[in-house]
């Protein structure tokens, strides 16, 4: 299926004012209407090399499986499309690869990424993630926060310990409780989800949505939406304005017609067999 006219999509980042090397990684397959961020964390340039990993492998995994899948079919079994279950295992040989490296190379010791992986398809966001790297969906002049963190703050709140409020005074936002390639296993969360012409979906790391509001990004977005390039440069200005603190990376993704597949002929005639 041809997404080149029914997508529009802008990737951006930037190291920020206080670090000294980028450990973000972001990219995109046009094709098969897939984008995947990542947030790495180590020693050296070691946080550099498992972002690097993490991208570099989801997309190749995903080439490589995609023309084999029955496209359109959901697994009875888990209640999810193929293409997401595709997303995870590419998400999970991301990690065993990371984890391997980390292992038999000493200056990769310890290190981890988060990850956030989508892939659009036949009208349905497909989400795979790991980490507190966010995917945020922009509808009807509304942003919606669609991943919930896997960090200490979130558990904390999950378990009742402390409000939303109490957690955000009390506990420190960065402290994830799930990495890529931290320990030899790790649960990817898988969420799916319709999609609408006009969406706006943005993956971001924490260097965007610690350094200005949700409020802000969504006035960004319903701004510039006509422009996701633009809106893209604009968050990022906006969190280096703020301090950039942190690696700055953003991955926007617009949707501008119906995903859906239309059948081949012979998939039709099929039918009446």
């Amino acid at each position: 299926m041809a997404l080149k006219n029914k997508i529009s999509t802008a990737l951006l980042t930037d190291t920020g004012r206080v670090r000294n090397n980028n450990e973000d990684a972001v990219a995109e397959s046009v094709e098969l209407g897939l984008l995947v961020l990542a947030d790495g964390m180590g020693g050296y340039n070691a946080g550099e090399i498992a972002s690097g990993i993490a991208t570099n492998t989801v997309l190749e995994t995903a080439r490589k499986e995609w023309k084999d899948l029955k496209h359109g079919v959901i697994d009875h079994e888990t209640g999810y499309s193929v293409e997401a279950l595709m997303l995870k295992r590419a998400v999970e040989a991301a990690h065993s690869t990371i984890f391997q490296v980390s292992q038999s190379q000493p200056q990769c010791a310890g290190m981890g990424t988060t990850v956030v992986a989508c892939i659009l398809h036949q009208d349905i966001l497909s989400i795979a993630y790991v980490g507190d790297s966010r995917l945020y969906r922009f509808r009807d002049g509304r942003l919606e926060q669609v991943t919930r963190d896997h960090s200490l703050l979130e558990e904390l709140i999950a378990r009742g310990h402390y409000t939303r409020d109490e957690a955000m005074n009390l506990v420190r936002k960065n402290i994830v409780t799930r990495a890529l390639g931290v320990e030899d296993v790790v649960t990817v969360d898988l969420i799916e989800d319709t999609l609408e012409v006009g969406d706006i979906l943005l993956l971001c790391s924490d260097g965007l949505n610690d350094m200005i509001s949700d409020e802000v990004i969504a006035l960004t977005l319903n701004k510039y939406a006509a422009n996701v390039e633009r809106a893209a440069k604009e968050l990022v200005r906006l969190a280096l304005e703020n301090g950039g603190k942190d690696n700055v990376t953003v991955a926007l993704a617009r949707v501008d017609a119906s995903l859906m597949r239309s059948r081949r002929w012979y998939e039709r005639l099929m039918e009446w067999f």
